[in-house]
C-alpha cells in the first residue's frame, strides 16, 4: 500500500523550512524513524524521520525547496506482512 509522507508540525510559529538535503532515493528501503530529509528553519536544522517502514516510491521535493507543514514530501510503499 502506498502511503503519503507529509512534513510534520515543526514547532509553534514555524510553518516552513528549506530542504538542505534529501537523504534517500527512489527505490531505497527505509525503516521507521530513519531520516528522510534534512530541513532548515529560521531557528534550527533537523532531520525528518520516516513514520513507517517501506520502499520509497516517489519523492516530491528537492534540495533547496521551501516546504510547508502538511506538504507531501514523498510516498512510501509499505511492506505488507500477513
Amino acid at each position: 500500500m502506498i502511503k503519503e509522507v507529509t512534513l510534520p508540525k515543526i514547532s509553534d510559529n514555524v510553518d516552513t523550512g528549506q530542504v538542505i538535503d534529501v537523504l534517500v532515493d527512489v527505490g531505497d528501503t527505509v525503516d521507521e524513524e530513519q531520516s528522510l530529509i534534512e530541513l532548515e528553519t529560521e531557528k534550527a536544522t533537523f532531520e525528518v524521520p520516516s513514520p513507517i517502514k517501506g520502499k520509497i516510491s516517489e519523492i516530491d521535493i528537492h534540495k533547496g525547496d521551501e516546504i510547508r507543514t502538511g506538504q507531501m514530501i514523498m510516498k512510501i510503499d509499505t511492506e505488507q506482512e500477513e
